[in-house]
């Protein structure tokens, strides 16, 4: 079956299956020589940008080079594009994006050097950066692809959630770096060390508030599992007593108390009829004992413990202070950091100082969140729900 679906293939089929699905000799070969020549384009903006002598020196090769590198980044990309099945659907996927932005922007910096000085537009060379990121595609079909993989991991993390905010602000300094070349803004390369003060001092305190809110995390997960030990413990004794009645009642009580949990519009008030019918279960039975009694007190009192904390474990306030105070600082420093100097600053402090808000922020729901990728652990839960 499979053979016949392969020889009824379209030339267009055939092609976009070369690179995006590549399983033959030659096909991978051509994912190695894409990224070999990402690594190359990254060296040359590193020689540009940090090494003038060398740049200057080998000028023309390295504008021969990389057009070269360009011409083969357009090609591959148009064939890819022009041959997808659904056009607006592989254009959108992240990594195309990326694509996207890694090859074309630099046809506009060709357009540009007709109307602007060179230094002018140098800006947008940084934009072939994003290039590594196109790397970790071919990764996969590299020996130690899985390897590296782990380390510069994209899909589910933090640079993921804050990628538009590092691309708004690399756009807004590229503008400035460009009003700067033509002496029509403002920059003073002294306030360096100002910045990396301020910038230390404002690291310090995210971190203080990754530590508090990693904490209440913890104290939430500890009363969950709290939650599945009294549970179990209550189930066994009333099905000693009488059998079945603490099997329903207990899961019954757990579906509903992570039915809450796990919807932010939940009413928490709902847990307390929950309460009342266990309550009910446990008061049916002829001499209930103290342990029975307090089981259930420590359950009511971990369900309200775990649901109080579902939403917010830091005050709001506290939250857009810290937000508001991230976002001048990093506008700040594309404002008056001149050059490489204020794109890189823009760059590194975007990532570790709003990247570390954001997890502070994910921190902050122990279930969902904004970003949905640090919950707590209540699988152990709901397997006893629904066994």
């Amino acid at each position: 079956m499979e053979k016949n679906e392969i020889k009824t293939q379209t030339t267009k089929e055939k092609i976009y299956n070369f690179f995006e699905q590549p399983e033959n000799l030659v096909a991978k070969l051509v994912q190695f020589f894409i990224f070999i020549l990402i690594i190359a384009s990254l060296y040359l903006v590193v020689v540009e940008f940090f090494y003038v002598e060398i740049f200057e020196k080998y000028k023309i090769e390295i504008k021969i080079a990389n057009y070269f590198i360009l011409a083969i980044f357009t090609i591959e990309y148009l064939l890819r594009i022009f041959t997808a099945p659904k056009k607006i659907k592989f254009f959108i996927k992240p990594f195309n994006l990326i694509d996207f932005f890694a090859v074309f922007p630099n046809y506009l910096e060709l357009f540009l050097q007709i109307f602007l000085p060179t230094n002018a537009i140098r800006s947008l060379r940084l934009i072939r950066i994003l290039r590594f990121s196109r790397a970790l595609r071919g990764l996969k079909f590299l020996k130690y692809g899985n390897f590296f993989k782990k380390i510069f991991y994209y899909q589910g993390t933090i640079l993921q959630s804050i990628t538009n905010i590092i691309v708004l602000l690399i756009t807004f300094k590229g503008i400035i770096w460009i009003l700067e070349s033509y002496g029509l803004w403002i920059s003073n390369a002294n306030l360096g060390e100002l910045f990396a003060i301020i910038g230390f001092a404002l690291g310090i305190i995210l971190s203080q508030k990754i530590g508090v809110s990693y904490d209440k995390f913890i104290q939430v997960e500890e009363a969950v599992v709290r939650l599945y030990g009294i549970l179990q413990s209550l189930m066994l004794a009333l099905n000693k007593i009488e059998p079945e009645l603490g099997t329903r009642s207990c899961q019954k009580w757990a579906k509903l108390f992570l039915d809450i949990l796990e919807d932010p519009k939940a009413d928490n008030f709902e847990i307390f009829k929950a309460n009342n019918e266990l309550f009910e279960s446990i008061s049916k039975i002829e001499g209930v004992s103290v342990d029975l009694a307090n089981l259930q007190g420590d359950i009511c009192r971990d369900a309200d413990f775990c649901l109080s904390k579902k939403n917010r474990l830091i005050p709001k306030a506290y939250d857009t202070l810290l937000q508001q105070s991230t976002m001048l600082y990093l506008a700040l420093t594309a404002i008056f950091i001149p050059g490489i100097t204020g794109m890189i600053s823009v760059i590194v402090a975007t990532y570790v100082l709003y990247g570390m808000f954001n997890l502070t922020q994910d921190f902050d729901s122990i279930i969902g969140g904004e970003f949905n990728l640090i919950n707590i652990n209540i699988s152990e839960l709901k397997r006893f729900a629904d066994k």
